[in-house]
């Protein structure tokens, strides 16, 4: 290294070095325009967009499937309850009567 080199003749020097290997790596990695990139970016949004969609799609079914069952619980208990109170209905109110009566 020469201590008397101007430093200004170094670093045109360095920079020239960067804009070659810049250059060099343009070429290599190959130039993306700014359309290219826009397109990137539009494709990335739609597939994006299409995932948001399928994932509502599965959550609304998934949603219907549970109220289904919910439903479904719902009119199973009603009927249970309905048989029970048809096989037990007199004695219940006879026994509701009683305590009723006899509570002090």
């Amino acid at each position: 290294m020469e201590k008397n080199k101007d430093p200004f003749v170094a670093s045109q020097a360095q920079a020239s070095e960067l804009f070659a290997n810049a250059q060099n790596n343009q070429v290599r990695f190959g130039v993306v325009s700014t359309a290219e990139i826009e397109q990137i970016r539009r494709e990335y949004i739609e597939r994006a967009q299409r995932r948001i969609d399928i994932y509502r799609e599965n959550e609304q079914e998934h949603l219907e499937n549970m109220m289904r069952e919910i439903d479904e619980q719902r009119v199973d208990k009603l009927r249970r309850i309905k048989v029970a109170y048809d096989s037990n209905g007199t004695q219940w109110i006879d026994e509701i009567f009683k305590s009723i009566i006899s509570a002090d």
